[in-house]
């Protein structure tokens, strides 16, 4: 109670030393883990550390400290290695192991610990000094007489469970520390503890069923059952003893029952619990690990913890994590140092961006659910929410290369960076639906809708297609009409990316009927255009023809000269399709126009590559290589690498024609690399083939 503020009257209970919990410090360590997997790299590290010979000499005293996550398996690893290290011949004058308790209610002090430690080493209790000083002296002195001794002081929770039991004098003893905080107040070499790769979670689960019934084959019969489950336990290995633990319990049902079970649980880390203790008597359930992290944190810590549990992706960066706490980043930053060094969070090297294991961000999540936390957190979502759509839009004008004024982003590359480091987190927050706020369901369908052309550009069509869905969900939610449509509209052009033609014609004609009730011209010109593009690729070219026709119409009435450039692009395209080339030349040659007026240079690319096949068509070779060329050199400088590819293709169709076969064997290899590149197996195979075709033209040449 010294140092202590009283206001009331108290009663205190004073226990000796003696009269405490007896902690369990040995003169042998106790048994390797039954059941270790993975590892590799962490036990390699963790011997060459302890190992007499190396490092710093044998005459010197080594400490290691294996931090990490509650239940990540550290006292696993420290006793493997401990073995491991006695197995070699290492510490020929022994190995004590003292269980610190340090997350217990009652942590075991130094000064209980250390008279176990002298019984371990030989002292009688007779002989043991009276003081706790005097005891740490004979321990020193104990040490300082004996070979290298290997002593393993596992579950501390604070420097001064250890500070007192290090050696004195060398004599090449090592101490191994494992705690769940950061001993950066000692002087160790400090190691951290992740979790399991898939394949040793896999190897955990399998050998833990088969040591209790070497016929219990559910591993190797349910793989993807199996992985699933280790997701869900997100690959901790005492989530996954707990699993094993209950699958053995239920050894004739599948593994795919407790799956389930884990999918429908209201809070999955409270379910993660089985009957008994582990090898080393702990208990097999993990909401109580995280308890008592939880309860160890001052306030302000533990609500910062709490709001960060909210953030979507898997991932969190300074301006992100700022936004859901309320706290300037200056304020935050140590905040969030703290986290990490308690295993809470996980610092991203090179990057002021943090990551929240899976299951305690649940953890996180379900604290925040109560009591004194809820509007707190409900309010840090709703600025999460407004700070993503801000920059969001922001970011998409330099996307399309139309960006506006303000200092969110440098350049487009700045804006593409942060598109690219907050991807996950977006693409959560825009399935932020489910809720009657109505503010908050605008604010993710127009987050949902700045992410097209960022999607679109990584050719992520399916992510475009979820958020586009989650936008027309909100929009429905919220009754606003307007973003129905504009939704809409996305999703349509998402399921054209996607092949799924007719879907997205039905999708954009039920855009058109709502800008039609809303008598928004310039949506019914958008939905008109769009329309034209599934139609087209329908093979239905008559009334892409007049779909496009109309846009161009309305956008003309309306002055939109940039739209009427993209319909006539269209128009053009359709046309020279359809076998009417001529007319297609003229509206095609009329969009480039408008586009070079403008400064468009996406439309001038896109423009004079379906020129420069519409000319091939018609015969005129040379400008179809001039528009190709000039095509290659606007999606150099605008990153299309895609639209390179296409060129280099197209070019070398155009060099073949005119005989020119090293020109086209050199472009369609340009073209064949880039599809490599970019992952597209199908032009990839199409692009051999011409290759194989021009490489025979060339050998029947060479020798007629």
């Amino acid at each position: 109670m010294r140092g202590s503020t009283f206001y009331g009257p108290v009663t205190g209970k004073s226990e000796s030393p003696r009269a405490a919990p007896s902690p369990t410090a040995l003169s042998a360590l106790p048994a390797a883990p039954a059941v270790f997997t993975g590892r590799e790299g962490e036990v390699a590290e963790l011997l060459g550390a302890l190992d007499p010979g190396a490092g710093e000499g044998s005459e010197s005293v080594v400490i290691s400290a294996v931090s990490g996550l509650g239940g990540v398996g550290k006292t696993a690893l420290a006793l493997s290695v401990a073995h491991r290290a006695r197995g070699r011949g290492w510490f020929s004058g022994g190995a004590l192991f003292v269980d610190l308790r340090g997350y217990d209610d009652v942590p075991v002090t130094a000064d209980q610990a250390v008279p176990a430690l002298l019984r371990a080493l030989g002292v009688e209790d007779a002989d043991l000094p009276p003081t706790a000083d005097e005891q740490y002296a004979r321990y020193r002195g104990e040490l300082g007489s004996r070979d290298p001794v290997l002593i393993v002081l596992d579950n501390a929770s604070d420097p001064a469970q250890i500070a007192p039991l290090l050696p004195g004098e060398g004599g090449g003893h090592r101490v191994l520390v494992t705690s769940r905080e950061v001993q950066d107040s000692l002087p160790v070499r400090q190691f951290r503890v992740d979790g399991l790769s898939l394949d040793a979670s896999r190897e955990l689960v399998d050998r833990s069923l088969r040591r209790f019934d070497p016929g219990d084959g559910r591993v190797a019969e349910e793989p993807e059952a199996v992985r699933q489950l280790i997701e869900l336990c997100g690959h901790l290995p005492l989530a996954l003893l707990i699993v094993s633990a209950l699958l053995r319990r239920r050894r004739q049902r599948p593994v795919s029952t407790l799956v389930g079970e884990l999918r429908a649980a209201g809070d999955r880390v409270r379910a993660l619990r089985a009957k008994g203790v582990d090898q080393y008597g702990k208990e097999l359930s993990l909401r109580p690990v995280f308890d008592v992290m939880y309860a160890r944190m001052e306030p302000e810590l533990a609500r910062v913890f709490a709001l960060l549990g909210q953030a979507p992706g898997d991932s969190i960066g300074i301006g992100p994590a700022a936004n859901l706490t309320g706290l300037d980043p200056e304020h935050l930053m140590p905040l969030l140092d703290e986290l990490t060094a308690v295993s809470l969070l996980t610092a991203i090297p090179g990057d002021d961006r943090w990551r929240m294991h899976d299951l305690v961000r649940l953890y996180a999540r379900s604290v925040a659910d109560g009591p004194g936390l809820r509007e707190d957190a409900a309010e840090g979502r709703k600025r999460l929410l407004g700070y993503y759509s801000q920059l969001a839009l922001a970011a998409k004008a330099h996307v399309q290369l139309r960006p506006s004024e303000g200092a969110y982003f440098e350049d487009r590359e700045h804006a593409l960076q942060w598109l690219d480091s907050e991807r996950t987190g977006l693409l959560a927050a825009a399935g932020w639906t489910d809720t009657e706020d109505t503010e908050q369901l605008h604010t993710v369908m127009w987050l949902a809708l700045c992410l097209d052309s960022y999607l679109e550009r990584l050719r992520a069509f399916d992510d475009w297609a979820t958020v586009a869905t989650a936008a027309c969900d909100a929009a429905l939610r919220a009754r606003h009409v307007t973003g129905e449509a504009m939704a809409r509209l996305s999703l349509g052009s998402a399921l054209h990316c996607l092949k799924r033609f007719t879907e997205a014609a039905a999708v954009q004609r039920r855009a058109l009927d709502l800008f039609e009730q809303l008598g928004n011209r310039d949506g019914q010109a958008m939905a008109w255009n769009n329309l034209g593009f599934a139609l087209e690729a329908l093979e239905r070219h008559g009334d892409a023809i007049d779909a496009y026709t109309r846009s161009m119409r309305i956008n003309t009435t309306l002055g939109l000269r940039y739209e009427v450039a993209v319909a006539h692009q269209n128009l053009g395209r359709v046309l020279s399709r359809s076998g009417r080339r001529d007319e297609a030349c003229d509206a095609l040659e009329a969009a480039l126009a408008t586009f070079l007026e403008l400064g468009e240079k996406p439309g001038e690319s896109s423009v004079r590559h379906t020129l420069g096949i519409t000319y091939r068509e018609l015969g005129r070779h040379d400008e179809s290589v001039t528009a190709l060329t000039r095509c290659l050199g606007l999606n150099a400088e605008l990153g299309n690498w895609y639209g390179r590819a296409g060129a280099w293709s197209d070019l070398g169709v155009t060099w073949t024609e005119l005989g020119l076969y090293g020109k086209a064997l050199a472009a369609h290899t340009r073209a064949r690399d880039w599809w490599v590149s970019l992952d597209d197996g199908r032009r990839v195979a199409s692009e051999e083939r011409r290759i194989t075709e021009l490489r025979e033209v060339t050998r029947r040449n060479a020798h007629p």
